[in-house]
């Protein structure tokens, strides 16, 4: 019998959902960030300020420490990014480089440091769009920022240069095996099953489970977990359902001792939710928790914000965790689900990534893109100048436009990964599947 209790989400500040005062709110914000795409008003131009100077494996005192400023010279600048890392942990030398490379040249002057520009950032909005109504990707800014809309745009252009200072293109644009080669070990994440998403709950909202006792801080470089992290939060979006905003993050605590403890991770984890995915972790589910989690947990809740402290649930068996994920769709082992499952990674297959190789089609079809968000914009623009608080028709129809087009676009932008492989993450769609066995009897 199932004990499941299907949660009731909020349609407040949700798209199709807006009252005519967040229409007009949302009007100002499409006005304001133009206004920064375009080159008509000053913006900070630097990095994100919680990334600047803190190392990867700062320890739980630095996980919100004050910002150090970037220096004007960029010789100490380049110190620094080898010293303790640029950005929050920083890739060293590296990710300075990257960084360098991103931003454009004309932008770079030789006496300080690199900074963005309004179109890098316009081109860096679109990537992360994907096959998304570009309103739902802005109003999740919004909601965040509680309506504030000067609030709201610093938010989003942090999470944009966050996005060119982490790299996180070459996260869905590099093979599973180009991955391994530039970060050591990084297969070896994905074989080990500490971390996965697998089916989602009745509301569409996809369950990333995270097995802590398999996780060793020092079986791994820093970096390879760094970015494994961000590879899975990357690949949680292609296995969003229609109408799902959100995701369950189950961390696994079972047998968990000190040693399985990573800080690093936890302030990769609470910055990502709160600044760069915000509006993203639906219920973050504590499972089995130890008595010597309990001390770690004193040292993480003052730092987390009150709206994801309300989202966290603690779970002391699995018929409490059924009541959060039906049990149909819980593997077996370990969680006593009746779906017949285990993890298992699947590794490339040939020719899987062959359309990347197919520069002319890409380019016919990336060019089909371009010229649909130019249509979204010059509609965009339009309405939101307007000022009125209406809905704009003309503006949903292109974006369901964008999203049939994606689904031709990915397999040409994107390389295929476990979840493509497992057939749920689809152009198309998201696919999960179950093998339900009969309803057994808890113990």
């Amino acid at each position: 019998m199932s004990t499941y209790i299907r949660p009731v989400l909020s349609t407040e500040g949700r798209l199709g959902h807006l009252t005519p005062d967040q229409n007009l709110k949302l009007q100002e914000f499409w006005v304001r960030l133009y206004e920064i795409f375009d080159g008509k008003v000053d913006f900070d131009q630097t990095a994100p300020p919680s990334f600047k100077g803190q190392g990867r494996d700062a320890d739980v005192s630095s996980l919100y420490s004050p910002a150090a400023p970037l220096s004007t010279s960029s010789s100490s600048s380049a110190a620094q990014a080898q010293d303790a890392g640029w950005f929050s942990g920083g890739f060293g030398p590296s990710a300075a480089a990257g960084f360098v490379d991103a931003v454009s040249p004309d932008t770079v002057m030789s006496n300080e440091a690199p900074r963005f520009t309004g179109k890098q950032l316009h081109r860096i909005f679109w990537k992360i769009t994907m096959m998304d109504h570009p309103d739902l990707v802005v109003l999740k800014y919004i909601r965040a920022r509680k309506w504030v809309i000067d609030d709201a745009i610093k938010m989003v252009l942090n999470a944009l240069k966050w996005r060119v200072v982490e790299q996180l293109d070459e996260l869905v644009e590099l093979s599973d095996t180009e991955l391994d080669a530039k970060y050591p070990k990084f297969i070896e994440q994905l074989k080990s099953g500490k971390g996965f998403l697998r089916g989602a709950d009745p509301l569409g909202r996809p369950v990333s489970i995270i097995n802590t006792r398999l996780h060793h801080k020092g079986d791994q470089p820093p970096e390879t977990i760094h970015r494994y992290t961000l590879y899975t939060m990357e690949c949680g979006r292609t296995v969003l359902e229609p109408g799902a905003e959100s995701v369950i993050v189950v961390f696994d605590l079972s047998d968990f001792g000190l040693d399985n403890m990573d800080w690093g991770f936890i302030r990769l984890f609470v910055q990502c939710f709160e600044a760069y995915y915000p509006e993203t972790l639906g219920v973050c589910v504590i499972h089995k928790a130890p008595y010597v989690f309990w001390g770690i947990w004193k040292l993480i809740q003052p730092l987390l914000d009150p709206v994801v402290t309300a989202k966290f649930v603690f779970t002391r068996s699995n018929a409490d965790l059924h009541k959060v994920i039906p049990r149909e769709r819980l593997p077996i082992v370990p969680y006593d689900g009746l779906d017949d499952w285990k993890y298992e990674y699947i590794p490339a297959q040939a020719g899987e990534n062959d359309c990347r190789n197919d520069v002319v089609k890409r380019e016919e079809l990336l060019n089909e893109r371009e010229e649909l968000e130019r249509r979204f914009e010059v509609a965009s623009k339009e309405w939101s100048l307007k000022m009125d608080g209406s809905h704009s028709g003309e503006r949903d129809a292109i974006a369901a436009q964008l999203k049939e087009q994606y689904a031709r676009l990915w397999p040409y932008v994107r390389a295929a990964n476990m979840y493509q492989r497992w057939g749920a993450a689809q152009p198309t769609g998201v696919n999960w599947t179950y093998n339900v066995v009969q309803d057994m009897e808890l113990d």
